[in-house]
């Protein structure tokens, strides 16, 4: 099992990358912040950048000192596929991301 931890920016932040085939058991994004912040979730074929058309959840508000837990559905990916993430305000919100191979 692989465990990642980031700090999400404001642009697009890788954080996880896939090495060779794997998949995720859970996504925790907690805001350490006092006020709510939106984040914004992709995930990214290998090669390819985020944009409108790899996002699987847009502007979802996590308030200050709360987290949202992805944990219902695996994610599968492939070699160098990424999970990346755009939160509201840097250094807020920070995203662990637990994998395993395949």
């Amino acid at each position: 099992m692989a465990i990642t931890q980031t700090a999400v920016g404001t642009s697009a932040t890788t954080v996880f990358t896939s090495v060779n085939n794997m998949a995720t058991t859970a996504l925790f994004f907690m805001n350490n912040n006092g006020s709510a912040r939106d984040l914004t979730i992709h995930v990214v074929k290998s090669g390819e950048s985020a944009a409108a058309t790899n996002v699987i959840i847009k502007a979802i508000t996590v308030n200050g000192g709360d987290t949202y837990v992805v944990n219902t559905e695996k994610l599968v990916l492939a070699n160098g596929d990424t999970i990346q993430a755009v939160a509201t305000a840097a250094t807020s919100i920070y995203a662990t991301v637990s994998a395993v191979s395949i």
